[in-house]
């Protein structure tokens, strides 16, 4: 199994790694993307996982984190996309919920991590919250750049899934998926082509049942898979071969043989 998206960097988690790596590996995780959200955090993050063999790295600025133009600066594609252990651009993207102050300056970090996206051929990782037509919109610009998508934590609704399906732009599916009120978030992704299905904890957050208030970790996955193999009418071991096979189709710097 594989989580595509969580951050390992974030205190409660990252104080207990040794831990939560042994958890992960007790229930057959293999690979693990962390999810750096701020470019003044990249050499820390990448020093608590750098001695971990199938654990990865993407680097960006979270659309919640901009509150200058010097953040933006400071990305530096040049050198921090040249690392080997760093396999996605991200995340990025617009979140008009959390923070309205910077609108200009979220624009102008998304495009920048597109244009690093193109420039690296690396995948760009999506976050969007209350933006799904300015998303939409912004990415209609590049719709002959062949861009490499995934909508991390998708809980969007029918157009926007139908918006990736067309593109052909990845859809990753958090323990959202299993929490008793997600219904309508279950009708809308129950017809979604699984060859552009990921899975993902976003850990330490939204834990699936049935570890609902607990601190969510990679392990958890677990969790999540078998219940979206239920959902799909698909066995689980073929579920997960196929996500995994998904995840580095489409992270293609990551190495199927390295694993935890």
């Amino acid at each position: 199994m594989i989580d595509s998206h969580c951050h390992l960097n974030f205190a409660n988690i990252s104080k207990n790694l040794n831990k939560i790596i042994l958890n992960s590996k007790k229930n057959k995780v293999t690979t693990i993307l962390s999810i750096n959200t701020n470019p003044k955090n990249f050499y820390e993050h990448l020093s608590l996982i750098e001695n971990y063999n199938g654990i990865y790295l993407s680097h960006g600025l979270h659309p919640c984190e901009i509150n200058s133009i010097d953040q933006i600066n400071s990305l530096n594609f040049d050198l921090f996309c040249n690392i080997p252990k760093v396999i996605g651009i991200g995340e990025t993207g617009l979140d008009f919920f959390h923070s309205n102050k910077f609108i200009k300056e979220q624009y102008l970090s998304f495009e920048k991590h597109i244009d690093a996206s193109i420039t690296y051929n690396m995948p760009l990782i999506i976050h969007q919250r209350e933006t799904e037509n300015e998303t939409i919109n912004f990415l209609k610009q590049y719709k002959n750049k062949n861009l490499k998508i995934v909508f991390h934590c998708f809980t969007g609704s029918k157009k926007l899934l139908n918006f990736c399906v067309e593109n052909n732009y990845y859809v990753s599916l958090s323990g959202i998926i299993t929490f008793k009120n997600a219904y309508n978030l279950r009708e809308i992704v129950k017809d979604i082509p699984i060859e552009l299905l990921l899975i993902e904890t976003d850990s330490p957050f939204l834990s699936p049942t049935p570890m609902r208030g607990k601190q969510n970790e990679p392990s958890f996955i677990k969790y999540t898979a078998e219940y979206l193999a239920q959902l799909f009418k698909i066995e689980f071991d073929e579920f997960i071969s196929i996500t995994d096979n998904n995840f580095f189709n489409l992270f293609n710097k990551a190495k199927k043989d390295i694993q935890l």
